[in-house]
């Protein structure tokens, strides 16, 4: 452990194994140093999700903002418990000029390091180091002294419409222009430019299909990474599954901790199973041979550098570098998933109502908002008939609609499995410019250089 870079940390979950007062408690976050656990931080979060109550998905946010925050204290060789409002100055302009993260993310992330310390100081692991007293609470001495890290009152409304005072960082920053507006959603030919920038990755074949997962079924990335060998259908349950020209259904643990099924189209897994069996086999292998006691992940998407699941700030960061080289402003992976919103509600519009004109007070808009929201996993109103979901189900499988958007998805998974395959070819010269000969529809001088690699290969 000793020759490991210290600044690399990671997020262990606890299993059910773990036992708090004689309650089983998994999926607590636990952050792991070179040196050992961090005991201070780990504390912190298993408290958010057994004291307070916290989600374990948003716990895991809380993790996934502290552990490049304590890296950046470990970079800088600054003890997490001698941070000052200057260095936290330093770290946000670090988001917000070297990282170019959007204010309002580091601004969430300010207010998620003050709680860690807010935490701190009112469990007395830390004393007098951030302000949250007044006057009376504090010794003689220390009135009017100015606290390392400062805080200011704050009003907020809770759940029962009550306000409440509480406090916060004045560290965070006003919302810059370029964060104004809404979020932009990629066009077909923007995503034909990130798939293409995508591929001219060393492991661009992985972040293609990672793209194609929020595109054609909508996950979030945390669920894409979750996504397991055992989850794929064999072959034998492909072909037939592409027979009847239907989706493959898995169960995958969603936002809020829920199970709710996912829809994949069969020519996305068709590109998933081949990247398993060959791009991410050789991962898989280098591991095996250079990295002592490395077991293959159940995971699908692995980082070529552990060969374990990539971790959701890595692909993050992976998206950034996608986005931004294809000139795809205002977006992120996330925005691809707006995508796959947009293509069910218009599947739905053309299938119930042939393209014709609705008016916006009809109560069919209601009806085609309630089906999206169900066939893109969001919260489904309790008033929905289920006769008349069965009906949507019937006229929406039927229509020519929905034939033509599995056949979209086709042609698109297509042509990106067709481009793997020539640049997987490309390591050979002959069946590179075999492969070249087909795409451009030169049938004649395929076979001519086909037959031209037998003979070479029978001598």
């Amino acid at each position: 452990m000793a020759d490991l870079n210290p600044t690399l940390g990671l997020i262990v979950n606890t299993t059910a194994t773990c036992k708090v007062r004689g309650q089983s408690w998994a999926e607590i976050p636990t952050l792991v140093w070179p040196d050992g656990i961090d005991e201070v931080a780990s504390d912190w979060l298993r408290a958010l999700i057994v004291e307070l109550g916290v989600a374990t998905s948003s716990a895991h946010e809380y993790a996934n903002i502290i552990r490049p925050f304590l890296r950046f204290c470990r970079q800088r060789k600054r003890r997490w418990d001698t941070v000052s409002d200057e260095f936290l100055v330093i770290w946000r302009e670090h988001l917000l000029r070297t990282k170019e993260l959007s204010t309002h993310r580091v601004n969430t992330s300010l207010q998620t390091i003050f709680s860690f310390y807010r935490w701190a100081e009112e469990r007395k692991i830390v004393r007098y180091h951030v302000g949250i007293y007044s006057d009376a609470e504090l010794p003689g001495p220390l009135v009017g002294v100015p606290f390392p890290i400062s805080a200011k009152r704050v009003n907020q409304e809770g759940k029962n419409g009550r306000v409440f005072s509480t406090w916060a960082t004045p560290l965070t920053v006003s919302s810059r222009s370029e964060d104004a507006g809404a979020r932009h959603t990629p066009t077909e030919e923007q995503i034909q430019d990130l798939h293409e920038v995508a591929a001219q990755h060393q492991q661009g074949e992985r972040d293609s299909i990672m793209l194609s997962w929020a595109e054609e079924a909508g996950p979030r990335l945390a669920e894409i990474l979750r996504v397991r060998r055992c989850d794929l259908p064999t072959l034998d349950e492909l072909a037939d599954l592409i027979e009847r020209d239907e989706p493959w259904i898995i169960s995958l643990r969603r936002k809020g901790g829920k199970s709710k099924p996912l829809n994949i189209p069969p020519d996305l897994l068709v590109r998933t199973l081949d990247y398993v069996q060959f791009a991410r086999r050789k991962v898989v292998d280098r591991c095996l041979e250079k990295i002592v006691g490395y077991r293959e992940p159940e995971e699908v998407f692995l980082s070529s550098t552990t060969g374990l699941v990539l971790h959701p700030d890595s692909v993050t960061s992976i998206g950034r570098r996608i986005f931004g080289r294809a000139g795809v402003r205002k977006a992120s992976l996330h925005r691809l998933r707006a995508r796959f919103a947009v293509r069910t509600i218009e599947t739905l519009v053309d299938a119930i109502f042939n393209g014709s004109a609705i008016g916006s007070e009809s109560s069919w808009i209601e009806t085609i908002l309630i089906k999206a929201a169900e066939q893109i996993r969001h919260s489904n109103p309790s008033s929905l008939r289920p006769y008349l979901t069965y009906v949507l189900n019937r006229r929406i499988q039927n229509s020519d609609a929905s034939r033509a958007a599995r056949l979209e998805v086709r042609l698109r998974q297509g042509k990106l499995l067709e481009g793997t395959l020539v640049r997987r070819l490309g390591e050979h010269e002959q069946l590179h410019l075999i492969a070249r000969h087909i795409q451009a529809g030169h049938r004649a001088k395929a076979a001519l250089a086909a037959r031209q690699l037998i003979s070479g290969l029978e001598k």
